[in-house]
């Protein structure tokens, strides 16, 4: 039976990795592979066939890949296969370098390592990012190099990485290959699967248990944080709101951090300031997930303003699924291919694109359930147990290389 030490958070951790590797690992367990899930402290057991829960990863401790090399070398997996953010706060360092000690560590103990990477930086994003940090942006001529080494040890520390995309033979693999020159054969690609929407509730019903009878909602989902846009979104309900008085900005989701306590409490000053408070509700809060399919199912638009997009977005394959026309941002390496090309794009940063989109398909309702047809059929075809497929050949394929740079 083959044996795969899965390294991520796992529910009911808040980080982005948590219920995708949940998902994933029920789909191996399923197909008769050995799942050793380790995981942060506060993570709930998998009941699932063939999988055993070890919460003993405490990222903030910058001792945890030896304490979770000693776990390895007890248990002997034939593969070691971490969900990887790049992110300070869950692996550590400043850019989760801490989980590269144990990669190598394993790779000594003569382990097969892979790495599914959900947040791809090129050069100049990281160079950006490191700007909007007030202390680190004086050494932010040395955030590319530094990047470029980390990506190096990366290299060293695993025998294939798997690249979350959208598609295969996707843009983000060929700028990746150009820009790291990290052997082709040991990059892969694993499009990010949709989460299956077992029954969706009656529009109408959402609606009125969420408090939004005679409303059309333009939803915004997930953690409130910087580089999500949501700004850009406030600035077009203005607009919006003046041809269509019945829409709502909908924003749910609980704030990222101390910063994304403090960027909420800007959107809605500014909101207030603006006269739009009619226009904009925000669920400034954590969404249990019995009541999320009421607000996919309530919403008219789902909007992803991202001013950045380093990895193939959650939240649009999570529910897509609900047939709700997406319009996003055309930002990163990801939105023009995302879902079979049915996102509805506009231009980064620009309001009044943003509110034309809106207004296009709010005025246009056979264009609107096209849109929402596309997503469903994409949603039904792109499933986690095409997913675990994939993982699995690409398991056979991290066995058989040996070497990890050229």
């Amino acid at each position: 039976m083959l044996t795969v030490a899965m390294v991520s958070p796992l529910p009911p951790e808040r980080a982005g990795e948590a219920e995708y590797t949940a998902s994933l690992i029920r789909e191996l367990s399923a197909r008769g592979v050995r799942v050793l899930a380790i995981a942060g402290k506060s993570a709930r057991p998998l009941n699932s066939p063939n999988v055993t829960t070890a919460p003993i990863w405490d990222g903030r401790q910058l001792t945890y890949p030896f304490r979770l090399a000693s776990f390895l070398r007890r248990n002997r997996p034939h593969i070691l296969h971490v969900q990887f953010g790049p992110d300070r706060q869950v692996y550590g360092g400043f850019f989760g370098e801490v989980m590269l000690i144990l990669l190598l560590l394993a790779r000594l103990m003569g382990i097969k390592t892979t790495v599914t990477l959900h947040s791809t930086w090129m050069p100049a994003q990281v160079v950006e990012r490191v700007k909007t940090y007030r202390l680190l942006s004086k050494f932010a001529v040395l955030a590319a190099p530094f990047f470029r080494l980390y990506m190096r040890l990366l290299d060293w520390g695993t025998n294939t990485i798997q690249l979350s995309t959208v598609r295969f033979n996707s843009a983000l693999r060929q700028r990746f290959l150009r820009e790291y020159k990290i052997r082709p054969e040991k990059v892969l690609e694993i499009p990010h699967p949709c989460r299956p929407v077992k029954s969706k509730p009656n529009p109408v019903e959402a609606r009125r248990e969420l408090g939004l009878e005679g409303r059309e909602p333009l939803l915004v989902f997930g953690f409130i944080r910087r580089g999500k846009g949501i700004e850009v979104a406030v600035k077009a309900i203005a607009e919006v709101a003046r041809h269509h008085p019945s829409v709502l900005l909908l924003i749910a989701g609980s704030p990222w951090g101390q910063d994304g306590k403090k960027y909420l409490a800007e959107l809605r000053r500014h909101a207030h300031q603006a006269g739009l408070s009619r226009w904009i509700r925000f669920d400034a809060e954590f969404i249990p997930d019995e009541r999320v399919p009421l607000y996919f199912a309530s919403a008219t638009v789902i909007l992803l303003p991202y001013e950045e997009s380093v990895g193939a977005s959650g939240p649009a394959h999570h529910y897509a699924g609900y047939g709700v026309p997406i319009i996003a941002a055309d930002v990163g390496l990801h939105m023009r291919e995302a879902l079979g090309g049915s996102l509805v794009l506009f231009r980064r940063g620009d309001a009044n694109d943003l509110a034309n989109k809106i207004l296009n398909l709010l005025e246009d309702s056979e264009t609107r359930y096209a849109i929402g047809d596309a997503l469903r059929h994409h949603a039904e075809v792109e499933t986690w147990a095409i997913a675990a497929s994939r993982t699995l050949a690409h398991y056979r394929v991290t066995m058989r290389l040996q070497g990890a740079t050229q």
